[in-house]
């Protein structure tokens, strides 16, 4: 994002307009400073471009290349329930920045531009010496339970509610429903119904690309997809859609994606938690649920890289005997429970919970999420990667990062393929260990806020045991192994202190600590990190070990004593983040997607 900074006097006159373009009665009044934004987005920010080989859209055939462009426009449409999701102004406030910024105020702009990146009215100050939040407007920030509850709904005032009104807590803390205030009391609203408009456009634009697409498989599979955003209360509609999608694209030239994942609503997890609510979800047999936010992903399938892929996962199985405790639990891979296909797709469109980027930008996805009913009844899972986002990065930046905090004598280890192999690894092993607790329960509900950082710590260490693995079994040389691990391993230092709700970024600091503990690697304040290959392995299976036991324990105050007892920060990461930011990253990154673009300026 090049662009001059504005005088100091242009830059109040900007913000002066700005204000009354928006309204004098201040709604979306801006709540960052001129100055800061400025410097974010002429600093601070740099461009992820999605462009696509002209040989990977040529590729296609006439009928796939209009089917793309529907299914451009699904992801378009379907981008709106994730504002609405997120928070109730984001629709209005996106629309009033748009308003000023084609007027010509330049400080909207750049208010825009931020509005964009975090797909939202508030994103992250990655530039904080601790984790915070950076809002876009004053007095407009996202709640717990972000949009899919009242703004005003306290985690008491909900409790307090499911517990007077247990007939109605099933629906309340279902995945898919936006609960509202109706009077005195609370009204669930499934999805389907919410935001009918936007799931019939997109469900129409689904429909047209089956009709277009030349592929058998995705044309089933769309029209099943399109079912189901109209009628999400029907189970088999929803079902049917992720079965055909994890089934029906093996070979399919376009991937298409509606995620639905529950990582942003922290309210009905911390709701579920309260024991008077917990007695109220046993009593009734009720799974409570966290709402899941609507992503979606457009891509084109890059063929070539396909065989690398396959080629880890035709050692899943036997890998699968080497899981710590599996005496104790029967094997996924054992039960067709591990039944995965791929992808890797050069993206095209990313909308909705995907286009968020307030933090990073995930390069693969491993997906349904375990609390889907095609994973719960063994149809497998689907594992796309994102060509761009593994590929893009700065070589500059990232040659100034070695040469502060990566001894010398292991630069040679520092590759970005060698990171894509570990996430390979990553994204397989979720389809390993335990599927439920020893008594039958769901393992990462039952381990509360902390399941779900448990579970991603489980494929991060399984990915590293994995590789010991294939040194043994003469897959890897060690050259290749020592790649994967110092790569894990540099990607793992803070920018910043997390803070406990960013389960992601307290999972590094909780393996870095292990990993330094066991002496399988070494850093500390003043100094760079070195890794020490041959304790590598041995202490990811160590880790993997206690997080499996955890796993089919079920028991959530482990879970917490175990977390707190590594996610201490400490001197050597401070120094770790300090020397990061002192390089000066460009931290926020704005996505680029011209061939959406394109497609969605083609005339009907």
């Amino acid at each position: 994002m090049e662009k001059k900074p504005q005088p100091k006097k242009l830059r109040d006159e900007a913000n002066a307009k700005f204000k009354r373009t928006l309204g004098e009665n201040g709604e979306f009044t801006l709540g960052i400073g001129s100055k800061k934004l400025d410097d974010i987005v002429t600093n601070k920010m740099r461009d992820l471009d999605f462009s696509v080989p002209d040989e990977a859209y040529d590729g296609l055939s006439e009928g796939d290349k209009r089917a793309l462009a529907h299914l451009v426009k699904a992801a378009t449409i379907l981008d709106d329930v994730f504002l609405k999701q997120d928070h109730p102004d984001n629709i209005r406030a996106k629309a009033a920045l748009e308003k000023a910024a084609a007027e010509g105020n330049k400080l909207a702009e750049e208010a825009l531009t931020l509005f964009t990146l975090h797909n939202g009215l508030e994103g992250s100050d990655l530039y904080a010496p601790e984790t915070k939040p950076l809002r876009l407007f004053k007095d407009k920030q996202l709640q717990p339970g972000k949009g899919f509850y009242p703004q005003d709904l306290t985690k008491k005032e909900l409790a307090d509610y499911i517990v007077a009104n247990p007939e109605q807590a099933a629906a309340l803390l279902s995945n898919n429903t936006m609960v509202v205030r109706d009077g005195e009391k609370l009204k669930a609203i499934p999805y389907s119904v919410a935001f009918s408009d936007e799931m019939a456009g997109a469900a129409r634009e689904l429909l047209a690309a089956a009709k277009e697409t030349d592929h058998a498989g995705l044309a089933e599979y769309l029209r099943w997809q399109a079912q189901a955003l109209v009628n999400d209360s029907d189970p088999e509609a929803v079902f049917k859609a992720d079965k055909y999608w994890i089934s029906n694209l093996e070979d399919s030239p376009l991937e298409f994606t509606i995620g639905r994942e529950n990582y942003d609503d922290r309210m009905s997890a911390a709701v579920a938690a309260d024991p008077a609510v917990k007695k109220v979800l046993d009593e009734n047999g009720i799974k409570a649920k966290a709402k899941d936010s609507i992503g979606v992903r457009v891509g084109i399938v890059n063929k070539d890289s396909y065989a690398e892929i396959a080629d880890y996962r035709k050692h899943l199985e036997a890998f699968s005997k080497l899981m710590p405790l599996s005496n104790q639990y029967k094997q996924q891979t054992e039960d067709g429970g591990s039944k995965m296909t791929f992808a890797d797709v050069d993206l095209v469109c990313i909308a909705g919970d995907y286009a968020s980027v307030r933090g990073g930008i995930t390069i693969a996805q491993n997906l349904p999420n375990s609390d889907k009913l095609a994973v719960q009844l063994k149809e497998g899972s689907r594992l796309v990667f994102h060509r761009q986002i593994r590929q893009g990065g700065d070589p500059v930046q990232e040659k100034k990062f070695l040469d502060a905090l990566i001894d010398p004598s292991q630069h040679q280890y520092y590759d970005k393929n060698a990171d894509f192999l570990f996430t390979v690894g990553h994204e397989l092993a979720h389809s390993l260990g335990p599927r439920t607790t020893k008594d039958g329960r769901d393992k990462s509900g039952s381990l509360g806020k902390y399941g779900s950082m448990l579970e991603e710590n489980k494929a991060d260490v399984a990915s590293i045991f994995m590789t010991g693995y294939f040194v043994e079994i003469g897959k890897f040389d060690e050259e290749q192994a020592n790649k994967i691990y110092l790569s894990w391993t540099a990607g793992e230092l803070p920018n910043k202190r997390p803070s406990e709700d960013e389960a992601h970024r307290s999972r590094s600091i909780m393996q870095l600590n292990y990993f330094r503990e066991k002496g399988a690697i070494e850093f500390e304040k003043g100094g760079k990190l070195k890794i020490i290959p041959e304790k590598m392995a041995e202490t990811a299976k160590q880790m993997l070990t206690e997080v499996v036991q955890l796993q089919l324990d079920g028991d959530a105050n482990k879970a917490e004593a175990f977390v707190k007892k590594y996610a201490q920060w400490n001197d050597a990461l401070q120094y770790a983040a300090e020397e990061k930011m002192k390089l000066k990253p460009k931290l926020y990154r704005f996505v680029q997607q011209p061939v959406r673009d394109k497609l969605l300026k083609q005339k009907p």
